[in-house]
């Protein structure tokens, strides 16, 4: 029925039979897509039809027309496809395919073509070039999915403030945690102001964000810890038991420069490529990052993360990703194994509450109390179960846990007189 509908749209604004009418393929998501704005509304303006299509709402549509990237330009005339046009075009090049879309029986198709080596029925296209891949269905739906859970972070320090990207991937109560990397957090010492910017509904909502835990330096990975105050969908962990292989198709979302994520479709290149001898964990992709997409997620095909976004090799085109171990290391510094060996999530852990919390934000997550030097406490309950308290020391660069399932009465009553 709603096949029905669309396709009912499209007939409504072809006029007579020899009229051409422009089918534009896009996603919100696309940059591609909206360098070509101005282009198409130049073409409404001299009177050309355009049908404006969001492949991610109206997907019914994508599938018919086998759309594998955007931006796509389709020619109907005489209620048939006449031309296609892949990626972004000049105004000569559309007015010239519309003109003889009339003329002509039908026109050749062209478009933009990804290498072929990043062409296979995997769907995706290449990073590097003029547009951007629609997946399948199922695929589709993970990306929404990954996109929902990415969010944009603002690290404040005594210069200004840095921006970054991090996953969404864990929710108890009011709280939620997210997975981003370490370096965002070195000139601050994880101590600083830290807003995380949500998108929901088209809105951009702003609360203030914590510091559990943190490594800048070999596995470049941190967690922080926030109270999203809307409803939110964290994304999996993969599994420890499964394995990411060279060539498999992945997909990333960051924040370009600071705007809003975007995603990047790409394939593996390279896994544990690099510091060997530290047996660090990474994976390399096809395609250099750039500044905004740090701490953003690497995704597989079935919307799962399996890495973060740390480093870039321009000279060489690729991306650098602190991989699967260097995430089950950082939950398991924070007894969250479970997010990863499946089973129900427990209470994320937080650190102690930032001296200044920003006036715009939303209140800040669980207050916590100091105990000796730099520790931070937080309590943990796990589903069903009797409460429990964890307590993170940091006596300089070392971190220990303790977690206590009947806490000391003295221990009570300094969380109690630090909320």
């Amino acid at each position: 029925m709603v096949q029905a509908t669309m396709l009912l749209m499209l007939s409504a604004v072809t006029a007579t039979p020899t009229d051409a009418v422009l089918v534009e393929f896009t996603s919100q998501s696309c940059p591609p897509c909206r360098s070509m704005q101005p282009v198409i509304a130049r073409l409404e303006q001299s009177g050309v039809p355009v049908r404006h299509v969001d492949v991610h709402r109206e997907q019914d549509l994508a599938v018919r027309y086998k759309i594998r990237s955007t931006p796509t330009y389709v020619v109907i005339a005489d209620g048939r496809e006449q031309a296609r046009l892949v990626g972004v075009q000049s105004l000569q090049k559309l007015q010239e395919t519309l003109r003889t879309a009339t003329t002509a029986e039908l026109t050749p198709t062209r478009s933009v073509q990804p290498p072929a080596a990043l062409q296979p029925e995997t769907r995706m296209a290449a990073v590097s070039g003029g547009s951007e891949a629609v997946p399948s269905m199922s695929v589709a739906n993970a990306i929404q999915t990954a996109r929902a859970a990415t969010v944009r972070l603002r690290v404040h320090d005594d210069t200004g403030f840095g921006v970054g990207t991090g996953t969404i991937i864990d929710t108890h109560g009011e709280e939620a945690l997210v997975l981003t990397c370490g370096h965002l957090f070195r000139e601050n010492g994880g101590k600083g102001r830290i807003e995380v910017e949500l998108f929901h509904a088209g809105q951009i909502k702003t609360v203030a964000g914590q510091v559990v835990d943190y490594d800048a330096d070999d596995r470049d990975i941190a967690l922080v810890v926030i109270k999203p105050g809307i409803p939110v969908q964290p994304v999996a962990v993969l599994p420890k038991n499964e394995t990411v292989r060279t060539g498999q198709a992945v997909f990333s979302f960051g924040c370009d420069r600071g705007d809003d994520p975007s995603r990047r479709d790409s394939r593996i290149t390279g896994v544990d490529k690099y510091d060997q001898n530290k047996g660090a964990s990474n994976i390399e992709i096809a395609g250099a990052p750039i500044d905004g997409r740090s701490g953003g997620g690497l995704f597989d095909q079935q919307g799962r993360l399996i890495a973060v976004c740390n480093a870039a090799d321009h000279q060489g085109d690729v991306g650098i990703y602190t991989g699967p171990r260097s995430i089950y290391w950082q939950l398991d510094r924070v007894q969250l194994a479970n997010l990863y060996k499946g089973g129900g999530a427990p209470a994320v852990a937080a650190t102690t509450t930032p001296k200044t919390a920003p006036a715009a934000t939303a209140a800040p997550p669980t207050r916590l109390a100091s105990l000796g030097g730099t520790a931070a406490a937080g309590t943990q309950t796990a589903a069903g179960s009797d409460r429990q308290v964890i307590v993170i020391v940091r006596e300089g660069d070392q971190h220990r846990m303790v977690t206590f399932d009947q806490p000391p009465a003295e221990l009570e009553q300094l969380l109690q007189n630090a909320r």
